[in-house]
């Protein structure tokens, strides 16, 4: 793969993560987003997102997340996973 190539998916990466980070906290302002520590599988972006409510709130927040995660992946052309947990 070209330099230039590489350094373009950085940039998608970096731009996709900051989107992605800032939609997450408008929604979720108390919201902590962290790296997970070893990816799922071979996504470009993974995190997980700590935050407190229900078992409910939780599983109503994940689809939230999920919408934005697909969405930005689509525009980006990133794998991308995010998991909503609780605190």
């Amino acid at each position: 793969m070209s330099e230039l190539v590489e350094q373009m998916k950085s940039l998608r990466v970096s731009a996709a993560t900051t989107e992605l980070v800032t939609r997450i906290l408008a929604l979720f302002p108390q919201a902590r987003i962290v790296p997970r520590e070893v990816p799922w599988s071979d996504e470009e972006i993974s995190l997980e997102v700590y935050m407190p409510g229900t078992p409910d709130e939780i599983g109503e927040a994940q689809k939230k997340v999920i919408d934005c995660f697909v969405e930005l992946q689509d525009i980006y052309g990133l794998l991308i996973h995010v998991s909503v947990l609780p605190v």
